[in-house]
């Protein structure tokens, strides 16, 4: 063994010769508990990161994948039932290369994709049909890159195609779509669903769209009565939130926080209609835009008879001279013409009843009249529309609301032993490590105090009546300095011994030879 590491080893078996059954038990004990936890702490550190190689796999195709990772000796994880494999983050892309030349997953095969798998001899009906599956396909990866839908299935109802047939039928479709937990699309979204899917299909309205969930809500069906109820709900209750927080805000500035409720009912028209009206006006600053005059002129006499026919049939008149003038003028003036257009949008208040209770409880001291013209002006409240307010003052009912805080501080209380109890517990353990190493320090002190005394005891022994007079005519500091003195020389005699020892045992064939050449050199 080399000499450099003789020294260090001896005295480390020194240490452990000092030390008692406990002692070492405990050192054992530490030098475990660091190694594993270092163990641990390189394994966390030195872990691989994972992330999904594909998600919303069949059974199938899960298993199949699951077969060729085994079969490559890459690690895996599958985190739930959902179909999803993760693998190390830095093997995705490779691997999802090499799965697709394996051609896996099989369910991917889907969308346009079916084309290609065509032959010549396809029949007609084969093709459609094909096509048909394809366009389902593509329409189901669309929709499942929806935030919130996880899977997504489209049939498509493609009428046949007639030629003596005048009545035309359209293309209809059914989607069923399958949310993630806790996800409920919005009106909005549900019609962008229906438009996205009529719009890809040629000849298809969105009233003919029907869309569920996976529950078998309704979400859509082909009137659009479902989009458009659950949108028009949507706004109806977003309009009365708006104006109920306007009057709650100012309420509980003036009432305080909690003394005053309001609830607003609205009822919005969403019907759309169209208005057109035409006026016309004649400017008459402005000149015809074609004038054209006509006159006639008769003179002449010995005119017909004329005159009131009596009642023996002869004319009661008298023929004479006769003449006539006749003019009239025909003017064509300009005429402006205006179209108005009007369209009414939809969403316009038809009527609204707002309800204030105030807690009389409270010490609440604004009259009820004052609460009604201000509640009033903040929701634009229109009497002639036939809106209506009512307010009312009643002891509010705050059990549940006491109880409700008493359960808040009993889990706060509770929240706070806890937290105490676990402070307690890692003292506790704390400081009983902190014993423990005080003991163990301790009691090496000790133990070393004692082999001191020893060593100065076995030193006495030796110096027999050489130190008794030192001792007798020293005072007590020079007894004291002697003692440490002489303490020190035998520790340091008792270690050379102990390096020496060590150094025969360990090479003895070395040390012999170096005596043997000090007994030469003596001689000589």
């Amino acid at each position: 063994m080399p000499a450099a590491l003789a020294g260090p080893l001896d005295r480390v078996r020194a240490t452990l010769a000092t030390l008692t059954f406990a002692q070492k038990a405990t050192v054992i004990a530490l030098v475990l508990g660091i190694a594993v936890g270092g163990f641990v702490f390189v394994r966390w550190v030195t872990a691989p990161t994972y992330e999904p190689l594909f998600s919303n796999l069949s059974s199938t195709d899960a298993s199949a994948i699951v077969d060729e990772l085994n079969a490559e000796g890459v690690s895996y994880q599958l985190p739930d039932g959902s179909g999803t494999i993760m693998v190390p983050k830095d093997q995705v892309y490779s691997l999802r290369l090499t799965m697709a030349g394996l051609g896996l997953p099989a369910g991917s095969d889907t969308g346009y994709s079916l084309l290609d798998e065509q032959g010549i001899t396809t029949s007609e009906f084969e093709q459609q049909t094909t096509y048909q599956r394809a366009l389902e396909g593509e329409l189901s990866n669309t929709l499942e890159a929806i935030d919130g839908v996880t899977a997504a299935t489209v049939h498509i109802a493609m009428p046949k195609d007639e030629v003596f047939v005048t009545d035309e039928s359209k293309p209809k479709a059914s989607v069923l779509l399958q949310l993630r937990p806790g996800t409920d699309l919005s009106g909005e979204q549900v019609q962008s669903v229906t438009h996205l899917v009529s719009s890809s299909v040629d000849g298809m309205e969105p009233d003919q769209v029907t869309v569920s969930d996976s529950t078998g809500r309704l979400l859509s069906s082909e009137n659009g009565a479902g989009a458009g109820s659950q949108a028009q709900a949507d706004d109806t209750s977003a309009f009365e939130q708006r104006l109920a927080t306007n009057a709650q805000n100012m309420l509980d500035r003036a009432l305080g926080a909690g003394n005053a409720v309001v609830t607003v009912a609205a009822s919005l028209d969403f019907d759309q209609s169209n208005s057109t009206s035409q006026t016309y006006s004649y400017p008459q600053e402005l000149p015809a835009l074609a004038e054209t005059t006509s006159t006639e002129q008769y003179t002449g006499t010995g005119g017909a008879a004329a005159g009131v026919l009596g009642t023996d049939g002869a004319a009661a008149g008298q023929g004479g001279d006769g003449s006539y003038n006749r003019e009239s003028t025909t003017a064509n003036n300009p005429v402006d013409t205006t179209t108005t257009t009007t369209i009414a949008a939809p969403g316009s208040v038809e009527r609204l009843t707002v309800s204030v209770l105030m807690n009389s409880a409270g010490g609440a001291t604004v009259a009820p009249g004052t609460v009604q013209d201000l509640v009033s002006n903040a929701v634009a409240l229109d009497p002639a529309r036939g809106d209506a307010i009512t307010v009312a003052s009643m002891a509010f009912d705050t059990s549940a609301a006491d109880a409700a805080a008493a359960d808040l501080a009993a889990s706060a209380a509770a929240e706070a032993s806890d937290r105490m109890w676990s402070l307690v517990k890692t003292g506790s353990i704390v400081g009983g490590l902190l014993l423990l190493v005080a003991l163990v320090w301790w009691r090496n002190r000790k133990r070393q105090e004692a082999l001191a005394d020893e060593d100065y005891e076995a030193l006495e022994l030796e110096a027999g009546d050489d130190l008794d007079p030192l001792m007798v005519t020293s005072t007590r500091d020079a007894r004291l300095d002697l003692r440490t003195s002489a303490a020190i020389e035998a520790l340091e005699r008792q270690r050379l011994r102990g390096e020496i020892t060590s150094m025969i045992e360990a090479q003895p064939d070395a040390v012999a030879s170096t005596l043997r050449g000090w007994l030469a050199e003596s001689r000589t």
